[in-house]
């Protein structure tokens, strides 16, 4: 006869990760898409059946694209370069009107542009933080040291006339102006990205400057991490683009140039892409390939992803994604795929419609 502490021990074990397949399916389907994200964390089997039955949740599979959908009062919804389609996904109502201008580890920025306000919203809790409106609206792009639920986390702002601020809630409730001469002299800022504990700024002629900000004092001291590879407004015959993107330890400079022709038959398009590495201060390489790694890039959002981490997603090692078809009248309604070993670019559709009058964000994944 078994004994008291033995029935105990029985009654104590907990038989809920081995439910069957089916019956945790039909549980899991009456709960919403946050709920079911929980799920996924309780344990392997959990998360197995909850990413085969509703593969449209966060968590995801690889970097998808935050999307405004067509019309007025259009929400947003994502698009999965898996599933080639716009998944459903309910969105926080406190941020469906505004306009995202960052992400980090689940928290989107969006900016309220009719009060000229930011708020810090994490995808999967809900939870919202709001910041004090900024001296640079409309604003742009907003980039975060961290999750604005680790001790003394840093927002950046950039405006759209190319000047950067600093804010540390931690320190002070207002925002820091940085730079403003060296915006100036370079043309205005275009891009930014945090990086070895500096914020780093990209000008219009290639340069790029890191600020180490001391908000205590109200002062930044600034260093040259790339000098300028053109005058400001010296280049013509094409248009160029360029992206700041940091990735473990390393800061990466994508630059893509396009240039169309007309004639009376075609159009010709033609587009070239380089990814440049920094090792170092004033060390800046070509990179003719990105082994085992895809880089995704966009004005508000850029990231490098393992490729390996993801197998099902179809993702091409070395390959350089843009947001947007840089050049809309030929296809609003694409993603730019660039390899750099072909050197070869081809168009992914974005089945389901979306507005192409806003830019789509690139979210990657957090949990």
């Amino acid at each position: 006869m078994a004994s008291h502490q033995q029935e105990r021990g029985v009654v104590g074990q907990s038989a809920w990760p081995d439910l069957p397949p089916e019956l945790l399916e039909r549980i899991v389907a009456v709960l919403g898409p946050r709920d079911r994200v929980a799920v996924r964390l309780v344990c392997a089997s959990w998360r197995t059946c909850v990413r085969e039955s509703f593969p449209s949740d966060l968590p995801f599979e690889a970097p998808r694209l935050l999307l405004r959908r067509p019309g007025a009062g259009g929400g947003l919804t994502f698009f999965s370069l898996h599933h080639r389609k716009v998944l459903p996904f309910a969105l926080p109502a406190s941020i469906s009107t505004g306009r995202c201008c960052g992400h980090l580890g689940g928290w989107l920025a969006m900016a309220l542009d009719a009060d000229r306000s930011i708020v810090l919203c994490n995808l999967v809790s809900g939870q919202s933080v709001a910041v004090p409106p900024p001296p640079v609206f409309p604003v742009s792009k907003v980039v975060l040291s961290g999750p604005p639920t680790s001790p003394g986390w840093v927002a950046a702002a950039l405006g759209r006339m190319g000047t950067v601020v600093l804010l540390q809630p931690a320190v002070s409730g207002a925002w820091m102006t940085i730079g403003v001469n060296e915006a100036a002299q370079h043309g205005g800022f275009r891009d930014m990205a945090f990086w070895s504990g500096s914020l780093c700024a990209l000008g219009y002629d290639g340069a790029v400057l890191a600020f180490h900000g001391d908000l205590r004092a109200r002062a930044a001291a600034v260093s040259v991490v790339r000098e300028a590879e053109h005058p400001v407004g010296a280049l013509t015959g094409g248009c160029w683009r360029l992206y700041l993107v940091e990735s473990d330890g390393e800061l990466l400079l994508v630059r893509k140039l396009y240039m169309v022709r007309r004639n009376s038959e075609a159009v010709d398009l033609q587009v070239e892409v380089q990814v440049l590495l920094s090792a170092g201060e004033r060390k800046w390489g070509l990179m003719v390939e990105t082994a085992g790694r895809a880089v995704f890039v966009g004005s508000v959002a850029s990231a490098v992803v393992a490729v390996g981490l993801y197998p099902a997603a179809g993702l091409r090692e070395s390959c350089v994604y843009f947001a947007r078809r840089e050049v809309e009248m030929l296809a609003p309604h694409a993603i730019c795929e660039y390899s750099l070993a072909d050197e070869e670019m081809r168009g992914v559709p974005i089945a389901g419609g979306h507005s192409a009058d806003v830019e789509p964000v690139w979210i990657t994944p957090f949990i």
